[in-house]
């Protein structure tokens, strides 16, 4: 064999285990980018995923809000349904979606969708018992008028906040159940917690008119009349969607949180008029004491 090729033959067998090393090590290299990109996608897509669920959720939300300021109210109902397949426990979703229900007199719907809005909220919703309780004392047709199940919620809804609204409320309940004398207990808490309330006096106005004290029902009633001229500033009225409420539309907000609310609503026209007498006080009260006769 020759000199030359004999020790030629080391050499090329290292040569040829270094590329052999540099090989595997840039396959090696190779795979562990691939690896390391492939992590990152599949990050990626889990990071995308609730971003992408939460847009829709915004989206579906804004247009459900948008559909129940315009009074599309079934439209609306069926979007927070759909916002809430993405965000189930979603309180304002839930909140909105029942009072559509409400309004609409789908009364089931509506309380399964306050009950979960108690029950998404650790310490209980204050405006979800307060709805319950307007569902259960309803006295639109088709309601299920239920004044014990009423109440408690009612009492419920003060434990959790005490500015509910549920003192009025539990005044209106017991004047429904002819317990005078809570009713005038509840109401003057309630008048003196809220001295802007317009139903407080009006319902404290009956009270005294129908045990025949004209003086004193006349003080009340026109103190209720002028509570409903006051001018409120415009502001952001959560129960209308985020934005900013005209008086008017505030009047019908608060209404829909009082039992007796479209009676004591109805007195603004007189502010309208100019102009008020005993007279009118008298036919107000005598339409509201038939509502009364009748539930008694």
């Amino acid at each position: 064999m020759p000199k030359g090729l004999s020790e030629e033959c080391p050499l090329m067998s290292l040569t040829r285990k270094l590329t052999i090393v540099l090989i595997l090590a840039f396959l090696g290299m190779a795979a562990l980018q691939a690896m390391r990109a492939r992590q990152q996608r599949q990050l990626n897509q889990r990071e995308t995923l609730p971003s992408e669920n939460t847009r829709r959720f915004w989206e579906t939300y804004r247009l459900a809000s948008q559909k129940r300021v315009s009074g599309d109210l079934d439209t609306a109902a069926a979007l927070y349904q759909k916002a809430l397949a993405l965000k189930p426990d979603h309180e304002d979703s839930l909140y909105y979606q029942a009072n559509c229900y409400f309004e609409l007199g789908r009364y089931p719907e509506a309380i399964e969708a306050y009950e979960r809005l108690v029950t998404a909220s650790p310490e209980g919703s204050s405006r979800g018992y307060m709805q319950l309780g307007l569902v259960y004392s309803s006295l639109e047709v088709g309601a299920p008028l239920n004044l014990p199940k009423a109440e408690d919620y009612f009492q419920r809804s003060v434990q959790v906040d005490p500015d509910s609204g549920g003192r009025l409320a539990l005044g209106e309940v017991a004047m429904l159940r002819g317990d005078w004398q809570k009713a005038g207990d509840h109401l003057e808490s309630a008048n003196a917690d809220n001295p802007m309330s317009m139903a407080a006096p009006y319902l404290l106005g009956y009270l005294c008119y129908r045990q025949g004290q004209q003086a004193e029902a006349w003080r009340w009633f026109s103190l209720a009349v002028q509570r409903g001229e006051l001018k409120k500033p415009a502001l952001k009225w959560t129960e209308e969607g985020d934005v900013k409420a005209d008086p008017e539309l505030r009047w019908r907000a608060l209404a829909r949180q009082s039992v007796f609310g479209k009676y004591w609503l109805q007195l603004r026209k007189y502010m309208e008029k100019g102009s008020y007498a005993q007279a009118d006080m008298k036919k107000e009260y005598q339409q509201l004491q038939k509502v009364l006769v009748l539930v008694h």
